[in-house]
């Protein structure tokens, strides 16, 4: 009998290996940098095995809503997949074309079910008006890596520096892609090289460049990538295809970071789950899509849902669960997924008003309550001004996004480079925040980041 148990004791172990294996061969990269570098046309181009005419065609099929396809500027959001064979070849769909919600669904579910590995990109914005998006991508959606795509012809500008100085704030490891080699004159392109290497390796950076030119270069550039000591350069061309299958067999190799990133807690702790969109899907309901960051949610749970606009906490029950475009019954830290949510107080029906951003889904034992005041030690990056008291900035912090107001500092005022812990009043609504938490703090542009400390509650 005791044989058994043992080897009942091992059949489980196995069941965990297998869940955390589950969720290590799923990378999350986001792209970012300057409007115009190619980054909508280089995940088209990547996810959907076709190359680009030059003119648009591969970035139409990941924008999210017309008028992007009509100025050709990403606004929102996009994800996309990539999935790789057991024997590391790239699951290709046959209808690249498809555009409709079921098709596309469709395709999901055949990468996903015919794929050992699973990259997904997180295609985001360029353009400076659409800033505080790209840094919700990217301090909200925690990818695994950055890929910085830079326009071989005209070279690294202000907002790749702006998003550059978001990665490293975040701890994020990235990499460069330089694109449009085939159209860019010889000098300008090495001019450009030569810029970026002195980048990477500049004091604010300090990484070692790697330019990636053979498979040989491959495993030391993945090393060093996910150790955040080197920063591989792939150049690329979406229209001839030159470089891609290097850039394919990179990505195809990149562990997941999930357990090294700090972000999420084990799977074994109460959930808590960060909504990052609501749908309201007709037959459905309401549908929040997000992250969960700790625990493990099942269908028929019981959460809580807040804080509201009127800092609240409200009941509400999982209906179920949609993990990677496909029904499940079981999510577990670390993943990306959609709730079908019922609200458990009479008369008060779920609509998609009745949410705002920075909502989050706890287990009743986390005993959440909605924070209006916080301290945190804070480092300012660049700024114009000197910053003191009643000084207003953007707070991000995960999915927040709130202006905040400075109530007290250790230091009478803070300029360019200064250190100090200061205390934020939350100037609308109270925030679920944990302390530990990175914060970045902008007014335009990004001007400091920091780590929360202490929350009160602290009524309005």
């Amino acid at each position: 009998a005791a044989h058994g148990a043992a080897e009942e004791e091992e059949v489980e172990e196995e069941d965990e290996d297998a869940l955390v294996e589950e969720s290590i061969r799923d990378v999350k990269v986001a792209t970012i940098g300057n409007v115009d570098s190619g980054k909508s046309t280089l995940v088209g181009v990547l996810t959907k095995c076709v190359l680009d005419d030059g003119r648009g065609r591969a970035r139409s099929k990941v924008f999210n809503f017309s008028h992007e396809a009509a100025n050709g500027r990403t606004s929102s959001i996009a994800q996309e997949i990539m999935g790789f064979s057991r024997s590391g070849e790239q699951v290709v769909i046959d209808r690249p074309s498809a555009t409709s919600a079921a098709s596309r669904n469709a395709a999901w579910q055949h990468i996903v079910s015919h794929s050992d590995k699973l990259v997904s990109f997180i295609d985001l914005c360029g353009h400076e008006r659409y800033l505080k998006t790209t840094i919700f991508g990217l301090v909200g959606l925690c990818p695994d890596y950055a890929m910085i795509i830079v326009n071989a012809n005209a070279g690294f500008q202000r907002m790749s520096r702006e998003h550059l100085g978001i990665a490293l704030a975040l701890h994020i490891p990235f990499m460069f892609v330089v694109t449009k080699i085939d159209i860019a004159p010889e000098n300008v392109y090495e001019e450009n090289m030569t810029m970026l290497r002195k980048i990477v390796k500049s004091n604010a950076v300090k990484k070692q460049p790697l330019t990636i030119r053979g498979t040989e270069d491959l495993q030391a550039a993945s090393e060093g990538l996910l150790s955040n000591e080197a920063c591989p350069i792939f150049c690329i061309s979406n229209v001839t295809g030159e470089g891609l299958p290097l850039l394919k067999a990179f990505l195809q190799q990149i562990p997941s970071r999930l357990h090294l990133s700090g972000l999420f807690r084990p799977a074994a702790e109460p959930a808590e789950f960060h909504i990052d969109s609501v749908y309201n899907v007709t037959g459905v309901g309401i549908v929040a899509g997000g992250l969960l960051r700790g625990g493990t949610i099942r269908p028929n749970q019981q959460l809580l849902l807040g804080p509201d606009k009127a800092s609240q906490f409200k009941p509400v029950l999982v209906k179920s669960i949609h993990y990677r475009r496909l029904p499940s019954d079981c999510v577990e830290s670390g993943q990306h997924c959609a709730l079908a949510l019922r609200s458990l107080v009479k008369k008060d029906v779920l609509k998609k008003p009745s949410f705002r951003k920075g909502m989050v889904l706890v287990d009743a034992a986390l005993g959440a309550a909605a924070a209006w005041e916080f301290r945190a030690e804070v480092i300012i990056l660049h700024h114009a001004t000197t910053i003191r008291e009643r000084y207003q900035a953007m707070i991000h912090c995960g999915i927040i996004r709130q202006c905040a107001q400075v109530v007290g500092m250790s230091a009478d005022l803070l300029r360019t480079g200064d250190k100090a812990v200061v205390t934020f009043r939350f100037m609308f609504h109270g925030e679920y925040l944990r302390p530990g938490a990175t914060i970045l703090f902008r007014e335009g542009r990004t001007k400091g980041l920091g780590r929360v400390l202490e929350v009160t509650s602290g009524a309005a």
